[in-house]
């Protein structure tokens, strides 16, 4: 690929909610970006992304398959690269009452690239910082998954398969690259062993749901801060907030926050986080009695938006066992009680 390509397409490429160590675009003279300037930045972007992932692009249009991941075989193991099977959706009549038994959160911040595909600044820094307000303020679990590869990231999802029961609750934070093919309008996640000239590391939205579909817990949140997360919270977009009730326990909850919708979120981050992942843990920073994922989002996303023209989307994803009626809890008790050891790998 022509090197002078290449640069061309990464001064405008930053699309991750984290900037490019590569090349830093320039700030709008006039400061926040209107509707006019933002269509011209969505433009370059688009042609960008175009050209840089152009003969992955062409591979998959060849072959969608080549990002499928095998069914594992007696529940798979620790290296194994397989999707479990998927998990009862229903939540058992004898347990449906009973208060979280465990909470448990995996968190992806991946920074650290394979050229031409820039690298990011924020995702370390997010995650770490997301660790600590999870684990100290809400009482969680907390396994951090820096710099994830495709397999590292669908081992970690199948870890979670084999040891949430139905009676816990999962949070799982993406932070990355992502990327959706404007012809099927199949939305990726980019681990950092993605490639420009092939797809094969490239994870599908279809197999991340499969992923959450596959993890017994309850209550299940994903958080994915990158580029067009937003098509994972499509399947059912909630509008309106639930009372914080705890019959909301009887039902299996899995839910999407996104960092946008199909715009291009921010570059500029903010106090070395994502815009984002910054609202994010202030409003989680703040809670002080149990709350609905929904008025965390309604928060994050008022905060978002006066930072910048950029819509965080919160929805229901069916087809990963979501009942409708659900909702998931943030409950600030279990943190004032229970000591979590983190645990960090790099892979």
């Amino acid at each position: 690929m022509n090197r002078f390509v290449v640069l061309a397409a990464i001064s405008v490429f930053g699309c991750a909610s984290a900037v490019a160590q590569v090349f830093r675009p320039p700030p709008f003279i006039s400061g926040v970006p209107g509707k006019a300037q933002m269509q011209a930045v969505e433009m370059q972007r688009h042609q960008a992304r175009t050209l840089l992932y152009r003969e992955a692009i062409e591979e998959l249009r060849r072959n969608p398959a080549i990002v499928d991941i095998r069914e594992c075989v007696d529940g798979g193991d620790d290296q194994s690269v397989c999707l479990p099977k998927f998990a009862s959706a229903a939540v058992p009549p004898a347990i449906a009452g009973r208060p979280t038994a465990h909470r448990i959160a995996l968190l992806i911040g991946n920074l650290n690239y394979q050229y031409p595909i820039p690298s990011l600044l924020t995702p370390a820094r997010d995650v770490d910082q997301m660790a600590l307000v999870l684990r100290n303020h809400f009482g969680f679990d907390v396994r951090v998954l820096k710099d994830a590869s495709k397999s590292a990231l669908v081992r970690a999802f199948a870890k979670l398969a084999r040891e949430a029961t139905t009676e816990d609750s999962v949070l799982v934070y993406y932070a990355g690259h992502g990327y959706v093919m404007d012809d099927t309008g199949i939305g990726y996640w980019i681990p950092v062993d993605g490639s420009v000239k092939s797809a094969a590391q490239w994870i599908s939205n279809s197999t991340i749901t499969k992923l959450l579909g596959a993890i017994a817990a309850r209550q299940q949140l994903l958080v994915s801060d990158s580029c067009f997360s937003g098509l994972l919270a499509r399947e059912e977009s909630l509008t309106e907030r639930r009372r914080a009730d705890p019959d909301l326990l009887r039902k299996r909850s899995v839910l999407v926050m996104s960092s946008g919708g199909e715009e291009p979120v921010s570059d500029e981050g903010k106090d070395g986080h994502s815009i984002f992942a910054w609202h994010l843990l202030r409003v989680l920073g703040h809670v002080d009695a149990v709350t609905v994922g929904f008025d965390i989002y309604s928060a994050v996303r008022a905060g978002v938006s006066s930072d910048y023209p950029q819509a965080p989307q919160y929805g229901a994803v069916l087809s990963a066992g979501h009942e409708m009626g659900g909702e998931y809890l943030f409950d600030v008790s279990a943190g004032s009680v229970t000591q979590r050891t983190d645990s960090t790998v790099a892979q």
